[in-house]
């Protein structure tokens, strides 16, 4: 049997979210260690730069901030000497923020009731949800009387693409090259897809190791063609703020002799002048005339070679309207508990006049940073990977809507992360301090990549848990048999291996089982990794070679008409101009499946076709309005609520209806089952859903690392608890090894019976 309680404990255990602004007994301040120095600058970091609302904060690099008020406190002695540290930086960006020891009072703060003060603006922070997420959504910040300049709201992502025909490379090695720069937060990223019909095959968008230099570098991605492909897309892409800018991009496929060989493409250097004639918006289906929300522009400065290179940016605008009412009063302050005997008072408000926040000055702020940045140390900085934690850790504390629905001590989990922090020794132990951190906070959007980190390729075979064992559900490699049960990798029990993953994860327990099937095996690209296999009975000794992620193999067509009539439709991959073609047939079929294991197509309009009523659920998503530190009770908060409002269309699919789901279904997937579940749209079968939803926002760390996370609360539509818990299913259908050996979908012969009309 499969042992992985352990790794699943630390989701069920731990006291509550000790983020209360109150005080509690403090000793004077005495002797420090590292991690006491750096627990106290992070609350004051955090406090001071998402809701102290003075001028002078805003015109500071908070990035380089975080990074040299880590390096600055980390080594004080005593408390007295962290004392004066954390005021001589606090000094020039928010002179109205005092810090006391215990038994001291808080200084009168003039700044925080003027004479006259009916007169003057009351300033003050107001988030909708995370507004410094690199990820252009509904999300925003601002101060009250103050505008700021926004990314226009649109397109997720910046795509450009063009195509050639895949069957002359089929079974070939592929390479996409290209140059790019990047400033402002901005990634430069290639993409390469290689499409088999209507699935996908080989994919890569360089997600684990983007451009991040300021100065032009190689981009590369390598794979290989599917034996059926018919097409391959490629392209650049940004998402988030900031700018980013390519170069020289060439397809080559390798040969027979080893030798690459170029493929032509249009305009590979962006020469032409017309840069739309060669290079279409959009990720390849269909064919877009612009990018909504974004700027794609020939740029003649500073080319990697030629006459030009390719700039994409975010289209900008300037906000000046709030973002809703609700408002800290004025002159209202917070006291937050610092640790080691000190506490910092941090006005919330402040008053304005002529433009000008009342008690600091942003002249002064800049000239605290006019110097050039502290010498970065040769090789892996541990400090400034100390000031990611710094800043992941903030975000989550104020800005995760979901810390009423958990029991989690994160106060303890920052001085974890601290001394993990303190612990790394290169980039990939840095990447699982972080990743460490975010499962602590189950979320299972969390995820993070760091420049610099070890690229990973998976082994040539699938596993998911089935009987509590490991097994093979997929393979590429003749050694492996789908149905073999993995006992060791490497070495290493299967099972401890697992484990090892799981604790790397975040969310419900499901989906970090999902999360650690996809990564079980994985390592550096071309190398090999040893397995002991079970299969029938006798243990067998192989080695397999990592590389390519391993591409789907489906079973059906993503739309398939049954002997019977019976309809089954893979959400997944059927587009919904296909659904639409064929929904006087599906409406008038005895029964239809809807397959929705995996990430629905842009294609839930198809539920319009179920409904008996229009859909008038109006607040199961939701954006918290973030106007006070540490939220610890939505009870605190007020909401900007909504839904999608579905409305009914005709023709109405009549016969028996069921939807296939399980652990590996997440965020649009359960919107979309919610709504199932909901109004009682057919029966589900399968598994529970992964039990996370809602828009991710995205954390840039001053490292150049990104974390994600969940950025608005999800209910199921009647207001109860949807987090961690998911969509469940009406009829409960699970695999079997000996289901997975004879390569039958067990879950979808379930399904079958019951539209046949079999019952529950």
């Amino acid at each position: 049997m499969l042992h992985y309680a352990t790794a699943f404990a630390l989701l069920a255990s731990g006291a509550c979210h000790a983020g209360s602004t109150g005080l509690r007994p403090m000793e004077t301040p005495a002797v420090t260690s590292r991690g006491a120095n750096l627990h106290a600058f992070t609350r004051l970091y955090g406090m001071v730069r998402w809701f102290h609302p003075s001028d002078a904060a805003a015109a500071i690099d908070w990035d380089r901030f975080a990074i040299e008020g880590a390096r600055r406190v980390i080594d004080a002695p005593d408390g007295h000497a962290l004392r004066a540290e954390l005021a001589n930086l606090i000094a020039p960006i928010a002179p109205t923020v005092h810090i006391a020891a215990t038994g001291e009072q808080f200084p009168d703060e003039p700044a925080l009731h003027p004479a006259l003060a009916t007169s003057l603006d009351v300033l003050a922070w107001e988030h909708n949800g995370f507004g410094d997420s690199t990820i252009i959504s509904e999300y925003a910040s601002k101060r009250r009387h103050r505008e700021r300049t926004i990314a226009v709201r649109g397109a997720l992502y910046a795509a450009l693409w063009q195509a050639v025909d895949a069957v002359p490379f089929r079974g070939a090695r592929l390479r996409l090259r290209g140059k790019a720069r990047a400033i402002g937060h901005a990634r430069g990223q290639l993409w390469l897809r290689v499409e088999r019909g209507d699935a996908t095959g080989f994919f890569d968008n360089m997600g684990g190791h983007p451009v991040v230099s300021t100065t032009w570098e190689p981009a590369e991605i390598i794979g290989t063609v599917d034996p059926d492909a018919t097409r391959i897309v490629f392209g650049m892409l940004m998402g988030g703020v900031g700018t980013t800018w390519y170069d020289d991009i060439g397809l080559a496929a390798q040969g027979p002799d080893g030798a690459w060989k170029q493929i032509e493409i249009k305009d590979p250097g962006f020469e032409s002048g017309n840069l739309l004639a060669s290079w279409s918006p959009g990720i390849g289906k269909p064919r877009l005339a612009s990018i909504d929300g974004w700027n794609a522009t020939l740029d003649p400065s500073q080319p990697a070679s030629g006459s030009a290179s390719l700039r994409l940016e975010a289209a900008t605008e300037v906000v000046t309207d709030e973002l809703f009412a609700d408002a800290p009063g004025p002159g209202e302050t917070v006291d937050v508990d610092l640790g080691g005997g000190l506490r910092a008072r941090i006005p919330l408000s402040l008053y304005s006049k002529d433009g000008h926040t009342l008690g600091d000055d942003p002249a002064t702020a800049r000239r605290s940073q006019a110097g050039p940045p502290t010498a970065t140390p040769a090789g892996f900085d541990v400090v400034a990977g100390i000031a990611d934690v710094i800043v992941a850790w903030n975000v989550l504390e104020h800005f995760w809507p979901y810390w009423n629905v958990v029991s989690v001590d994160w106060m303890a989990e920052l001085d974890t992360a601290l001394a993990d922090a303190l612990d790394d020794h290169s980039v990939d132990d840095h990447v699982a301090t972080l990743e460490r951190l975010s499962a602590a906070a189950p979320d299972g959007h969390a995820s993070t990549t760091c420049p610099g980190e070890s690229r990973r390729a998976n082994p040539p075979f699938t596993v998911d848990v089935i009987e509590g064992q490991v097994v093979v559900t997929a393979t590429a490699d003749k050694a492996v048999a789908r149905g073999d049960v993995i006992v060791s990798v490497g070495g290493r029990p299967a099972t401890e291996q697992l484990a090892a993953d799981l604790e790397l994860a975040s969310g419900s327990p499901r989906w970090r089982l999902v999360s650690a099937c996809q990564q079980f095996g994985a390592g550096p690209a071309g190398s090999t990794l040893a397995l002991r296999l079970r299969r029938g009975g006798i243990d067998l000794g192989v080695t397999v070679t990592r590389g390519d992620k391993m591409s789907e193999q489906f079973a059906r067509p993503s739309i398939d008409r049954l002997d019977d009539g019976v309809y089954y439709i893979d959400l997944a991959r059927a587009a919904m101009t296909d659904l639409d073609a064929i929904m006087d047939r599906l409406a008038i079929a005895s029964g239809v499946v809807f397959d929705l294991r995996g990430y629905p197509n842009s294609n839930h309009k198809v539920l319009s076709h179920l409904l008996t009523r229009p859909d008038d659920s109006k607040a199961w998503l939701a954006v918290p309005h973030v106007i006070r530190p540490d939220h610890v009770s939505t009870s605190m908060l007020t909401w900007e609520t909504f839904g999608w409002e579905m409305p009914v269309l005709q023709p109405h699919i009549s016969g028996r209806v069921a939807f296939l789901t399980g652990p590996g279904a997440v965020s649009y997937a359960e919107s979309v089952m919610g709504l199932v579940e909901h109004y009682h749209l057919g029966e589900i079968v399968g598994a529970a859903t992964a039990g996370t939803n809602g828009n991710k926002a995205e954390i840039t760390e001053p490292t150049g690392c990104r974390t994600t996370f969940t950025g608005m609360r999800v209910t199921k539509h009647d207001g109860a608890r949807q987090h961690l818990i998911g969509i469940q299913p009406t009829i409960p259908a699970s695999r079997t090894i000996a289901g997975v050996i004879a390569g039958r979908d067990e879950v979808l012969e379930k399904a079958l019976a019951y539209v046949r009309g079999a019952s529950k």
